[in-house]
């Protein structure tokens, strides 16, 4: 049986060696050439995956071979990738390769073909390409579906700083079609009918949600979305550490966020090479790693970061016990009081050879309060020398001393002490203000501070004591937060005790004292510097025994209302220095010093003024000229105030400035630097006075040339500075004489003016007195003494009613004419002619019931054969002088013989005629012919009416006085006289 088992194990041993060795012969023979080669897209990734099968080999067979690929576009004959891959191949297996593009695959068409070459050593035959696979089209527009315009490619996830190139698909014949990356427009170039491609080189991060490409055609928009995301950095402060010695916590800065929308973020991986183990962290920064129970004490931690493009791998070693990060908790108030308080912790057990270091601190009103160290944990720590009603902070934070890691985190409790009674009294001062038989008392006092008040103040009582009767209290509560109230007392001295009161007690009584004297006495005054320190003061100590001093400031005056403030001292000082920041520069403040008797009684030591910081004054004093002459003019300012100033007025100075070379004497030349001398020409010197005595407000500018300009200006200065930079005002000196003339012409003128408005006013009164007007008849107040009594309906001036007294002859010598220019006008030999007067001398008072009347003459009425009018005059005629008696005749027959002499022409009288001058009535005669009046004529009666005047013509037969007649008396003058 033997020898047969072992012949049948030859036999088939050399069977299947003559099978292999025909296997080999057949694989010699037959190619191996890829075949079924089948192309998928992948258009998120933009790549071709390609698979493939190798005929031809035998069972169990396995050989190295190389495919060489090669990849066209648009057309076979383009071809644009060529590259080689190798592997080892079996039977029967199917290849994949994948080949990503730059070019989005749905821009144009692909082709793909492959041959291989087998690459064994095994086989040492010649190595030769088989031939090429047939080339098999890929085309990705098939999937486009309906649209005119298209854009690739879609959702592209591209590292920021890499390169894209993008495409858009028009199937419509356009060449209007603009594209933008993110509002920006891009420029591509044709790359196949319709398709245009658009390269983009180190694209930037802009937002998380994406950058917008998009093309615009006929309104028509296609877009798509590229999506940059940032590099992955690698993780940075990679650590451990454990609490409880079970559990590690792992944390590490991941750097820039680089998560997308639409896109899984980075993946963190945490492994350890000592046990082998891997854990996905869940979270971006840290991660949580379970101890092992093996006592393993040494750790070597790897951190690995991936995304779509990279891997960051950081690692760390570390001995487990030196990593101990301990946890405090459960802190308590254990218990508390006003002052005073108590904490209590506790942290995570570690083990029995592991101390722990504590440190605890107390804060409050947000700072430091105190700080201890503690060994302890579980421990405790008393807290005293607190304020009452406080809030408090007590937190604690521990370390493992053993091996000190680090500090654990704070962890803490918040507190508040309970109240108490204010333990000091209040700070008071006063001020007082006389009234009738009483004093206006207004007390201030000052807040308590969080420490002395004990808690939150409620009121303040006030006391009153007079202490001429002790039993006469009066009580007043006031509430807070007031910080005064107002007593009104008599002048009797009294004592004030002022107490703050809160929930719990009272505070110590601040006693102040009123004396019936008033602060009005004379006393020491004085002013102060500010330094950067505050404001020195010092003062003489008083006489007399005295607990302490007060000094007492405002901001104003004291008879103002201002923000009063004090600062009590002891007795045993006599200066120091006050500073607040409160104070302010420029402003002046008022001081007043006391001396506290040991009554409580505040006796008035001193008053100062100061400034905390000088400034320069604010303005400049306002100017006025006075007493200006050609050689001089008076400055003044009276009107200054300087006590308005934020600074102590030290003196004045005084500009002028002018054409010349040369300062007046007492001035001193300016500086040209100077801001006021600013503007001064070459040919013109800027001088300045000083004045040292601030009081002085007047200056006389002396040595002045007349007719001259000259330019001023007065400024103040203080300690640091003069006042701002005004303009110069302008003056020009008169002349020299003027002044003379001025003086003779200003009273002449004035007079004159006078003169003028007085005759204005009295210019009625001259006219009425100089050039009177003509009396109208019908407005004559003597028309209310007529009285008629015939006729009611008589009127003036009516020839019936008036009785000619006086009838002027005027004879003119024959062969010689008179032309009369108007009424005013006499003729030119007036002067030679001689007047005859007609006088009317009385008649018989039954004729017509009046006397006869006196007349005078009417310069005005002086003309020739007027137009007799309603009122006519009557003329009168004669040739001879009759007797004067002789001529009576009734107005009738005038009127008749009037008519006869108005055939001649107008301003004409014949030669050898007379001409009769109206004379006025009611005035007795002025000629000098009076003399040849009758010795002893009658007196006429007074007329109660004007009587008309008449004319009577030469050669006129007088008749016989009628009854009827109303002419009283005739009398004619001799021929041959003029008249005026």
């Amino acid at each position: 049986m033997a020898p047969l088992a072992v012949s049948q194990a030859a036999f088939l041993l050399v069977l299947l060696s003559l099978r292999t060795s025909q296997s080999e012969v057949l694989s010699e023979h037959l190619p191996l050439i890829p075949e079924s080669l089948n192309i998928s897209i992948n258009s998120k990734q933009q790549c071709l995956h390609l698979q493939w099968h190798v005929h031809n080999l035998t069972y169990h067979q396995e050989l190295k071979m190389v495919f060489q690929i090669e990849i066209s576009r648009i057309k076979t004959s383009n071809i644009i990738w060529v590259g080689n891959y190798s592997t080892t191949v079996k039977w029967n297996q199917v290849l994949h390769w994948t080949w990503e593009s730059e070019l989005p695959l749905e821009c144009v068409m692909h082709f793909v073909r492959i041959r291989s070459m087998v690459n064994d050593a095994r086989t040492p035959r010649s190595r030769a390409w088989s031939n090429w696979s047939p080339w098999t089209e890929v085309d990705a527009q098939n999937s486009l579906g309906r649209g005119s315009l298209f854009v690739f490619p879609k959702d592209k996830l591209v590292e920021e700083g890499s390169n894209v190139t993008v495409c858009y698909i028009s199937r419509i014949l356009e060449n209007n079609i603009s594209c933008y990356v993110d509002g920006v427009r891009i420029h591509g170039e044709p790359l196949d009918l319709n398709v245009f491609t658009f390269h983009l080189s180190n694209v930037p991060f802009i937002r998380k949600s994406g950058t917008n490409v998009y093309c615009e055609m006929n309104h028509t928009i296609s877009g798509i979305v590229l999506y940059v995301s940032k590099v992955l950095e690698e993780p940075k402060g990679f650590s451990c550490e454990t609490p409880d010695l079970k559990t590690l916590n792992c944390t590490w800065d991941p750097g820039n966020d680089v998560d997308l929308l639409r896109h899984p973020p980075p993946t963190y991986t945490l492994s350890e090479s000592f046990s082998g183990k891997k854990k996905i962290c869940k979270h971006r920064n840290w991660c949580n790693w379970q101890v092992s129970q093996d006592s393993q004490e040494i750790y070597n931690f790897t951190l690995m970061a991936e995304n779509s493009f990279r891997k960051r791998r950081v690692s760390i070693l570390f001995n487990l016990a030196h990593r101990v990060h301990p946890r405090v908790f459960n802190v308590e108030l254990e218990s508390k009081g006003a002052t005073n308080a108590t904490v209590t912790w506790m942290a995570h057990p570690i083990g029995d050879h592991f101390k722990f270091l504590c440190q605890v601190e107390l804060h409050g009103e947000g700072k430091l309060i105190q700080s201890d160290i503690s060994t302890e944990a579980p421990g405790q720590l008393s807290f005293s020398d607190l304020e009452p009603v406080t809030e408090y902070l007590a937190r604690i934070r521990c370390a493992v001393a053993n091996h000190f890691w680090k500090w654990s985190e704070w962890s803490g409790r918040n507190f508040s002490t309970l109240e108490a009674a204010p333990h000091k009294a209040p700070d008071v001062w006063r001020t007082v203000k006389s009234m009738l038989g009483s004093c206006n008392v207004t007390l201030f006092w000052k807040p308590l501070s969080k420490s002395h008040a004990g808690g939150k103040i409620l009121f303040y009582n006030v006391v009153t004591e007079n202490q001429d009767e002790p039993s006469s209290v009066e009580l007043s509560s006031i509430r807070a937060p007031a910080n005064g109230t107002t007593l009104t007392l008599d002048r009797c001295p009294h004592h004030i005790h002022i107490t703050a009161n809160n929930s719990v007690g009272t505070s110590p009584a601040s006693v102040i004292g009123i004396s019936g004297d008033l602060e009005n006495k004379e006393v020491e005054e004085g002013r102060v510097q500010g330094t950067k320190d505050g404001i020195n003061l010092s003062w003489k100590p008083p006489s007399g025994d005295v607990i302490g001093y007060v000094v007492a400031w405002c901001d104003r005056p004291w008879d103002l209302p201002c923000d009063l403030q004090w600062k009590k001292l002891g007795p045993n000082t006599t200066s120091t220095v006050i500073s607040s920041d409160a104070f302010r520069p420029g402003v002046r403040y008022y001081f007043k010093i006391y001396g506290i008797s040991p009554e409580r009684m505040a006796q008035l030591l001193e008053r100062k003024t100061g400034y905390s910081k000088e400034w320069p004054p604010s303005d400049n004093p306002r100017v006025s000229i006075s007493n200006q002459t050609a050689q001089s003019f008076t400055l003044n300012w009276k009107d200054y105030s300087t006590d308005s100033q934020p600074g102590f007025i030290r003196g004045y100075h005084v500009y002028l400035r002018y054409k010349g070379k040369q300062c007046h004497p007492g001035f001193n030349k300016a500086f040209l630097s100077e801001a006021v001398c600013l503007g001064t020409t070459d040919d013109s010197v800027c001088c300045k006075y000083k004045i040292d005595n601030p009081e002085r407000k007047t200056f006389v500018v002396e040595n002045l040339q007349p007719k001259s300009s000259y330019e001023y200006l007065v400024t103040s200065y203080t300690s640091v500075d003069e006042g701002p930079r005004d303009s110069f005002s302008k003056i020009t000196t008169s002349d020299e004489h003027s002044y003379v003339l001025v003086r003779v012409l200003l009273p002449m003128v004035f007079c004159l003016l006078l003169i003028a408005v007085l005759c204005y006013l009295k210019s009625q009164w001259m006219k009425e007195t100089c050039f009177p007007d003509i009396p109208d008849p019908y407005k004559s107040s003597i028309l209310s003494l007529l009285k008629p009594k015939e006729s009611p309906h008589l009127t003036i001036m009516n020839v019936s009613d008036c009785i000619p007294d006086v009838l002027e002859v005027v004879n003119k010598p024959e062969g010689s004419k008179t032309q009369f220019m108007g009424a005013r006008k006499s003729l030119p030999d007036i002067d030679s002619t001689k007047l005859d007067y007609i006088y009317v001398l009385p008649g018989e008072k039954n004729h017509t019931g009046r006397g006869p009347c006196v007349c005078f003459e009417n310069l005005t009425y002086n003309q020739a054969e007027s137009d007799p009018g309603p009122c006519g005059h009557a003329p009168v005629l004669h040739k001879a002088s009759p007797s004067p008696l002789e001529l009576l005749t009734s107005p009738e027959h005038l009127l008749t013989s009037l008519e006869q002499s108005y055939t001649h022409a107008p301003g004409e009288i014949p030669a050898g005629e007379t001409i009769l001058n109206y004379v006025s009535q009611l005035a007795s005669p002025i000629s000098e012919d009076k003399e040849s009046l009758l010795t002893n004529p009658p007196e006429p009666e007074l007329c109660s009416e004007y009587r008309m005047q008449i004319v009577m013509p030469l050669g006129f037969a007088s008749p016989s006085p009628s009854a009827n007649s109303n002419l009283s008396s005739i009398t004619l003058l001799g021929q041959g006289e003029h008249g005026r």
